[in-house]
């Protein structure tokens, strides 16, 4: 019973058939192919097939895989490496093409004379895609343990001597020529210039420390019936002393409607709150709230009812210094209303801040 083999690959096809010698298939009934009889090799683009016996698959297996060793890895075997001729070679063309070359033995015509000569080679030229395909065909076949099990490859590593050199020795001598002749031609020249003389330094003398008299400078003494000066101190300018006020209409507008908000989302009213509590809140331009004080003192420790504590700006790092800001009236009823006005900047009435530690209470 004739058992056949395929192993197809999108551009090439390899095709076994042989027969089994005994019962030694696998448990899945598959039966071993242990004596190949044909070999077939179909590629695309080639409507005859290479065909060939044992000798001939052998050949071509390891043909394939040598070929492919050196083609990764740069390292081509000189032709003496091999230890007899093949029937199956593969060389590298131009064009990035792999020659295949089959061989096929003298036919005989009887025991003791050779009467035919062996016919022409067959040569196909295999593109990359083909030759890689080809190789996965012989990858799975050698993969396949129910296909001539007693058939496996034996490659040999090759030593880097075999490895082409990209340039010529020549070639590859003239940059260390050059420098080398650079180098004598430096050392040359180098020797050529004096020696420069080096002097020790001296050691350094001790200088006498003159010391100077320190000459009290007279005071000048007013004179007689002359009225002495008196100092009058001036005071800071406004841009030292005090924040700028933020004057412009529509900011101030929506800096009160900011203000507002964070405060009717943050108050929840108290029953402990009996008297309304009135305070300043200074607001800088971005809306934060970055200072209080409170308007009834007498009432300062009932803060704590209030959320401007919470709201207060916590400056990670520093704020600008002096930045304009905006004063308003915020009056917290004990009925739960929420009353903000506009209230004119006033220097001394302003609450003291700085941006580490805001001013509160």
């Amino acid at each position: 019973m004739t058992i056949e083999r395929q192993y197809s690959l999108p551009n090439c096809k390899l095709i076994l058939q042989g027969y089994n010698t005994g019962s030694d298939g696998k448990s899945d009934g598959r039966a071993s192919l242990n004596v190949l009889m044909n070999a077939e090799c179909h590629f695309v683009g080639y409507p005859q097939p290479i065909t060939g016996g044992r000798e001939f698959f052998e050949s071509l297996v390891r043909q394939v895989s040598r070929y492919v060793q050196g083609f990764l890895s740069g390292l081509r075997a000189p032709e003496s490496f091999r230890q007899q001729p093949e029937l199956v070679e593969l060389h590298s063309i131009a064009g990035e093409l792999h020659q295949l070359t089959v061989h096929h033995p003298p036919q005989e015509k009887s025991s003791d004379e050779v009467s035919l000569a062996a016919a022409p080679p067959v040569q196909v030229n295999l593109t990359t895609v083909q030759l890689f395909d080809l190789v996965e065909a012989v990858d799975q076949f050698l993969a396949d343990s129910q296909t001539l099990p007693e058939l496996s490859i034996q490659l040999q590593p090759l030593s880097k001597r075999y490895l082409k050199p990209e340039q010529p020795i020549a070639q590859r001598a003239v940059p260390a020529a050059i420098g080398i002749s650079s180098l004598a031609l430096t050392a040359l020249a180098l020797f050529a210039l004096p020696i420069p003389d080096i002097k020790r330094p001296e050691d350094p003398k001790l200088q006498p420390q003159t010391q100077s008299s320190t000459v009290p400078t007279p005071t000048a003494i007013p004179p007689q019936g002359s009225s002495p000066q008196t100092t009058v101190p001036q005071s800071l300018p406004p841009n030292l002393s005090s924040p700028p006020p933020i004057t412009n209409p529509q900011e101030l507008k929506d800096l009160k409607a900011q203000l507002i908000e964070k405060l009717t989302q943050a108050w929840i009213p108290t029953a402990s709150v009996k008297t309304p509590l009135i305070y300043r809140v200074s607001v800088a331009k971005d809306g934060a709230i970055v200072g209080y004080k409170s308007l009834n003192p007498e009432l300062g420790t009932e803060t704590k009812q209030t959320p401007l504590p919470d709201l207060l700006y916590k400056p990670v790092g520093s704020r600008q210094t002096n930045e304009p800001l905006a004063d308003f009236q915020v009056t917290f009823n004990p009925d739960g209303n929420l009353e903000v006005s506009n209230l004119a900047s006033n220097t001394e009435a302003n609450p003291q801040t700085s941006p580490k530690t805001p001013a509160s209470n």
